[in-house]
């Protein structure tokens, strides 16, 4: 492993252990709402999903839209949160969000991307109503924008 290599993954390390001490924003839940992480690269994937099970979240992941899809027709419950990443390879997260929303008309969607506002506009496009997190985010702001969507 690489010194570059090494400080990623003592960063990762550090933002999962914040995660873990973050305070839990959503006390007035019933029941663990459902998520659907979707998001091409591992490593954020990984993180998010560590943040949001350790605050009594249930989480799905997928790595692209076609699984995160998949995902949407086989589950058996309910999915009350799209967590999805603007952009990735197939299909953008735009797309995933409408096609998943026609086949569960309830579920909220939080955007999230690591590109410039003027590459979200050109390629996706923003429009009234949608949520948004800009990567890289730390726990605190994942949580409070997830427990945001959810209570919308």
């Amino acid at each position: 492993m690489n010194i570059t290599q090494q400080q990623h993954s003592l960063e990762m390390k550090q933002v999962v252990q914040r995660a873990e001490s973050a305070p839990s924003p959503a006390e007035d839940r019933q029941g663990a709402p459902t998520i659907l992480l979707v998001d091409d690269e591992d490593p954020l994937r990984d993180v998010a999903k560590k943040i949001l099970r350790s605050h009594g979240y249930t989480v799905l992941e997928a790595k692209d839209g076609n699984t995160c899809l998949k995902i949407a027709q086989e589950y058996p419950g309910p999915i009350h949160l799209l967590v999805t990443d603007m952009f990735m390879p197939g299909m953008s997260g735009r797309e995933v969000a409408d096609r998943l929303v026609t086949l569960r008309e309830r579920t909220r969607v939080l955007y999230m991307s690591g590109h410039s506002n003027e590459a979200i506009l050109s390629h996706c496009g923003l429009y009234p109503g949608i949520v948004f997190v800009h990567k890289p985010f730390s726990p605190e702001t994942l949580l409070r924008k997830v427990s945001e969507t959810l209570r919308t």
